[in-house]
């Protein structure tokens, strides 16, 4: 694209850049006020739109902190939720109390993988961690997209970063991918690389920031297991090894998720991408089982993100699987574990 095209989208990244190191520094100087909540928060973020693996993180650190004994709960923003009011509460814990589409898919997804946890959605985070504090006794919140929101403080500051484009071009909204300026990385108490599938994936970026003492980790996701979209039947992942596949998904890095069914050995017919957050109608399904049936695909498949909108729209002679993917470290526990469970929160449901 020419510089003249760009011309408009860099004078307006400049802007934007200005304004959001006018609001850090406002922070940072005490000139907008921090607050703070009377339990650990640790946060859960990237610097970049799109997606970096943000709830799977979230799905994965909120289990090992209840496998360590103590009560979560979780704020997320509910990004595209259709709901009304400055909060709703997605789960108690115990039920699901909230639609995908009221919800947004990604807080109705972490409600659908975690019993025992209550998830709120709230644009202003510190209100609906103070909301879930009223009502639930709670050692730690999580907040899933929480880098941006520096109105709250946090314990543990956890910046996620996509291996495979780590800051896309390296400039601000709207000319690039960022949504704050890379200097922000600094805010991170760790850095987790996610989708590192090479010991040369991102080096030079984690060299960088290593010198600058901030801690990275390397990740990837891995399929685990097939699941029934309509009924939770579950079979393992390899079942679709050389199988033919159809595959769609509506997610901020779709090719991401067509690179992990290739590495995992399918035999992938085609893929179809809708936009991110997208709300499929029937119309979407029937075009995707046509599409299935032109190019002999026995399996068709998606995310688990997207099989959360789709599951009451399914005819009843339609079956599409969801892949559930795990977080794998490259690194030795010893080393990712210090830097994620470090601090200690204090036991309110003993």
């Amino acid at each position: 694209m020419s510089e003249t095209i760009l011309f408009p989208f860099s004078i307006l990244a400049s802007l934007y850049g200005l304004s959001c190191r006018l609001r850090i520094l406002l922070y940072e100087k005490g000139m907008l006020p921090r607050k703070k909540v009377d339990c650990l928060v640790v946060s859960i973020g990237n610097l970049t739109v799109g997606g970096t693996g943000k709830t799977p993180f979230t799905i994965f650190l909120a289990k090992k902190w209840q496998e360590r004994g103590y009560t979560v709960g979780i704020v997320s923003r509910g990004y595209r939720g259709t709901y009304k009011g400055p909060l709703r509460l997605v789960s108690d814990g115990q039920e699901i109390l909230e639609r995908p589409e009221t919800a947004g898919d990604e807080p109705y997804l972490m409600a659908q993988r975690l019993k025992g946890i209550p998830i709120l959605v709230s644009s202003d985070r510190y209100k609906g961690c103070q909301w879930l504090l009223e009502r639930f006794h709670l050692d730690l919140i999580l907040l899933d997209d929480g880098f941006q929101h520096i109105r709250l403080h946090r314990d543990l500051n956890i910046l996620l970063v996509d291996a495979t484009n780590p800051f896309g071009n390296g400039a601000l909204l709207p000319r690039g991918a960022l949504r704050e300026p890379l200097s922000e990385v600094r805010r991170a108490d760790v850095v987790i690389f996610t989708r590192s599938e090479d010991q040369a994936d991102a080096s030079e970026w984690i060299g960088e920031i290593e010198r600058f003492g901030k801690p990275c980790v390397r990740t990837s996701f891995q399929p685990s297991r097939l699941i029934d979209v309509r009924n939770g039947t579950a079979l393992p992942a390899g079942t679709l090894v050389k199988e033919p596949v159809l595959s769609f998904c509506g997610i901020g890095n779709p090719d991401s998720f067509g690179m992990l069914l290739k590495r995992l050995g399918v035999d992938l017919r085609e893929q179809v991408v809708f936009r991110d957050h997208h709300s499929y109608q029937l119309s979407d399904l029937e075009k995707i089982r046509k599409k299935a049936d032109q190019l002999g695909a026995k399996w068709v498949v998606t995310t688990e993100k997207d099989a959360v909108k789709i599951k009451a729209l399914l005819p009843k002679d339609f079956v599409v699987w969801a892949l559930r993917v795990d977080i794998i470290f490259w690194e030795d526990p010893a080393k990712w574990e210090s830097l994620l469970f470090h601090s200690k929160p204090t036991l309110r449901s003993v």
